[in-house]
């Protein structure tokens, strides 16, 4: 069996192409790779550049004018937005985004290495921002709505919903912890210890583990609170929804004779 390419080759191939194609105007190596932070389980993200007069053409055409030249085992635009996700023979995973001059204002300078450049322009360096309140509320509320939901499934049996639900509380706080780091422009999932300092990442590997039995799911959702709910605390100050938080605990304890953690 031959080889699978390399994303050295990967990239070669695509360079060789995008040089061809006169609608293309830059491309830059993103995500780790583009960092400097990869390691040989990275995969290759891309940002193209696209005049604006061929924009929504180029965008329309990937799956079937440009994806089919790598032999992707499965090429997928991820909803509306201009992504696409390629996984390559030998599991090479390929993530691009295709934008005008304006979606490269969004690139970190710092973050990327340019690859082609045919007009001189640039990404510039993006100003540091702390976590964006109104996100940080959006996911304390959704993440007290699934909370409360836990007399329900349990008081119908429903355990294997209710281990559902301590998952999403669990990929809920995740999210909040890496959003306490990096902000709204959060890096990839697959890098969390990167990110996460050893104390979090610690108290993440000890929560309980989940399975579909009353006890457990109670546990998982406890410990997972207990971590949360500070840190969403921490984070909002006065724009905490504390009627909510207190509505929730008041539910808990009256349905299920449960006290969340302070």
């Amino acid at each position: 069996m031959a080889s699978p390419p390399s994303w050295h080759a990967l990239l070669d191939r695509f360079l060789a192409q995008a040089s061809s194609d006169p609608r293309v105007r830059g491309v830059w190596l993103t995500g780790s790779r583009g960092s400097g932070t990869a390691d040989e389980l990275s995969d290759v993200d891309l940002f193209v550049l696209v005049a604006e007069a061929h924009l929504a053409a180029y965008v329309g055409g990937w799956l079937t004018d440009v994806a089919p030249h790598y032999r992707p085992l499965l090429a997928r635009r991820l909803g509306p937005a201009p992504v696409f996700h390629h996984i390559l023979p030998g599991w090479l995973r390929w993530d691009v985004v295709v934008g005008g001059p304006a979606q490269l204002h969004d690139l970190d300078a710092d973050g990327v290495q340019e690859l082609l450049n045919r007009d001189g322009v640039s990404p510039a360096p993006l100003p540091a921002t702390g976590p964006d309140r109104a996100a940080v509320r959006g996911m304390t509320e959704e993440f007290l709505r699934v909370l409360g939901l836990l007399p329900v499934v349990v008081g119908r049996g429903e355990l294997v919903t209710a281990a559902d639900g301590a998952m999403l509380l669990r990929q809920l706080l995740t999210t909040l912890l890496r959003y306490r780091v990096e902000g709204p422009r959060l890096s990839g999932a697959l890098h969390l210890s990167r990110v996460l300092p050893a104390d979090e990442l610690a108290a993440l590997a000890a929560l309980p583990p989940v399975w579909a039995e009353r006890g457990a799911v109670v546990r998982a959702h406890l410990a997972v609170a207990a971590i949360f709910l500070p840190a969403a605390r921490d984070l909002l100050g006065p724009d905490h929804p504390v009627e909510l938080e207190a509505a929730c605990r008041e539910h808990l304890h009256r349905q299920l004779g449960l006290d969340l953690p302070a």
